[in-house]
């Protein structure tokens, strides 16, 4: 049948609006671009005005300390001691800054980011982009065609751990700034999660969990010449057939560690979580945390399966409770960092998985199917959000409301066998890439000021208090 003109021109108007939205939508990406550019270039700035405070103030107190040995040499010590004072406060002012730039750019690329990572393989069915940040799975969209999917970052087989997280950085610095913060894998078993996560034990192969420790323990004791002091514990937990256990526990190597309490997850005003029962270990070096993570992933639940030699049975999270003062400026907060394992998504018909091993698939599945609709529910802006459906979700609940920041990694296999797993776990990460939390209020910052605070003279005052010689004994 020849169309009618009436059936053209709207065929023609139809084009001429998907056109104009096309065109509209790529404005909106460059002005989305160009304001990230902003930001990132204030961040530095503010970093690289940092850096030089305080390599001025190292250098002043140096000098304080040859002064004061001195003999009388009261006037000199005196100007030093003021202007250590006003170092210190410019120090504080610009790390408001570099914070208030940091939390900007996290803001403008999203409170909750999706990441892509796609496993190495032979004959791949997924193909990353030259953008970066799109692929296409071929032979999965309607009539065999190829099915494309955009996210914040891509990242094709050759990427290097180091690659990934230097992407997911940003996030570690927002839990020391305060902020609850969640960085969590998912997709199917075999696809990789546990790789990205903890990686091998050499360098280059580390992990995100290691690397976030690192950087994090690293940036803590750089605070200190601006006056921080941070303390971090570490809790260990996984879910497992929806009960909570402990994998840092004495015998959680030999299956024990269970949390019996039903109430056992608990969250307060700012977003914190504490598990009852769950040991809360000091982490003061790297040291100390590469044995927790090796304890805990001794102690994790673990099963072959057709698809999977090691294949985790279980939800794992790793916690980290960040307390940060600073007496002179009057202020402490609280931050955290939750980074999970996920449990991979499978069918029984792949991994042919029976008895135990297919009543641990039905409990891995059902909690990624809660997790699915709790970011259903943010992205369509329900009233009620179903955290409490999953022992997964009431966990992560702060981190993945409008309270805190997320950022998921979807482990994706390459192969045409696995096509069917891979297309669900590109569209539940496309899903997940529509959230968004600053709908829910954004997200909020633990920080509180203590008692005394005044502000520069206060730091200026503390400074003097450090500085001063001690009197001359007689």
């Amino acid at each position: 049948r020849a169309a009618t003109v009436e059936e053209v021109e709207a065929a023609t108007a139809d084009a001429a609006t998907s056109r104009s939205a096309a065109d509209a939508a790529r404005l909106r990406a460059a002005e989305a671009a160009a304001d990230a550019d902003a930001a990132r270039a204030a961040a530095r700035s503010a970093t690289d005005k940092l850096a030089q405070l305080e390599g001025e103030l190292d250098a002043l107190r140096d000098a304080l300390g040859d002064a004061a040995g001195g003999g009388d040499q009261a006037g000199m010590v005196r100007r030093l001691v003021e202007r250590i004072g006003s170092l210190e406060a410019a120090l504080a002012e610009a790390h408001a800054a570099r914070r208030a730039a940091h939390n900007a750019l996290v803001e403008l690329r999203g409170n909750i980011r999706v990441c892509c990572r796609i496993r190495p393989g032979a004959d791949s069915v997924v193909a990353p982009a030259p953008d970066g940040t799109s692929l296409v799975l071929r032979g999965a969209g309607a009539g065999g065609a190829d099915a494309p999917f955009s996210f914040d970052k891509v990242f094709g087989p050759a990427a290097s751990q180091a690659t990934v997280f230097a992407e997911v950085s940003e996030l570690v610095q927002s839990a020391l700034d305060g902020y609850a913060v969640c960085l969590f894998s998912y997709g199917q078993t075999g696809a990789g999660k546990t790789h990205t996560m903890q990686g091998t034990p050499d360098a280059d192969g580390a992990g995100v969990i290691p690397r976030a420790i690192s950087k994090m323990l690293d940036a803590a004791r750089r605070a200190r010449v601006a006056g921080w002091e941070y303390t971090v514990e570490a809790s260990y937990v996984e879910v497992y057939n929806e009960a909570l256990r402990d994998l840092l526990a004495p015998d959680a190597a030999a299956g024990g560690g269970k949390l019996g309490d039903v109430n056992a997850v608990q969250h307060d005003s700012d977003g914190h979580t504490t598990v009852a029962g769950a040991a809360r270990v000091p982490v003061e070096t790297e040291a100390d945390a590469a044995a927790l993570v090796a304890a805990a992933a001794a102690a994790r639940s673990t099963s072959a399966t057709a698809m999977n030699d090691v294949s985790s049975r279980s939800h794992s999270v790793f916690m980290l409770r960040v307390t940060g003062a600073n007496e002179a400026a009057g202020v402490s907060l609280r931050g955290a960092l939750n980074l999970v394992d996920l449990a991979g998504s499978e069918r029984l018909s792949r991994s042919l998985a029976t008895g135990a091993r297919a009543k641990e698939t039905c409990a891995i599945n059902k909690s990624l199917s809660a997790l699915g609709d709790v970011f259903g529910a943010l992205q369509s802006k329900a009233a009620h959000v179903p955290y409490r459906n999953s022992k997964l979700t009431h966990l992560l609940a702060p981190c993945l409301g409008g309270t805190g920041k997320t950022l998921m990694v979807v482990n994706v296999a390459p192969d045409a066998a696995s096509a069917k797993e891979t297309l669900c776990s590109l569209r539940f990460a496309a899903t997940v890439n529509q959230v968004e939390t600053k709908a829910k209020g954004g997200a909020k910052r633990a920080v509180t000021a203590t008692t005394g605070a005044s502000g520069a003279p206060a730091a200026a005052a503390a400074a003097r208090k450090r500085a001063a010689p001690a009197p001359a004994r007689r």
